[in-house]
Parts: structure tokens; sequence; C-alpha cells
């Protein structure tokens, strides 16, 4: 498993549907939104463990986003 890097979500490698390279390693996403955040700030999020207040000035589910798990649980407080 990996770990959305925006959401601290576990992802599994073999059946995400999002996933980034950077730098020349892969990195997996629970939805499109936390894949495009990591995208726009890729540093941000590979700095040490955000703070919770930074989580959720940073979380960018959308509607219409859906985790591959189709259960986020990384408490965003969307239905996906």
């Amino acid at each position: 498993m990996a770990k959305d890097l925006v959401c601290n979500m576990d992802v599994d490698e073999r059946t995400a549907k999002w996933k980034t390279v950077y730098k020349g390693k892969t990195y997996y996403f629970c939805a499109l939104g936390c894949k495009k955040a990591f995208e726009e700030e890729p540093e941000l999020y590979l700095k040490a463990e955000v703070s919770e207040d930074q989580h959720h000035k940073h979380h960018h589910h959308h509607e219409g986003d859906e985790p591959t798990d189709h259960s986020c649980g990384c408490g965003c407080g969307h239905n996906h």
C-alpha cells in the first residue's frame, strides 16, 4: 500500500486509478482532487507530515471525485 500524501489515505498501487510521476517516483492518490493538489505543489506534500490545519487548507477533493475503493476514509467530510 502507498500513502496518498495529500489526505494520508492508504492506496493500493495495483488498483489505483490516479497516480503521477514526480522526480522519477510514482505517487498514488485516492481521488482526482488529491492528484491535482499534489501536482500543483508537490514539494508541499513531500515535506514532513502536514499539520492538521494544513491538511484541511490544502485538501482538494471535489464533488465528482471518487476514491478507488469508494470510501475515502480521510475524514475530509465529503461523500465519495
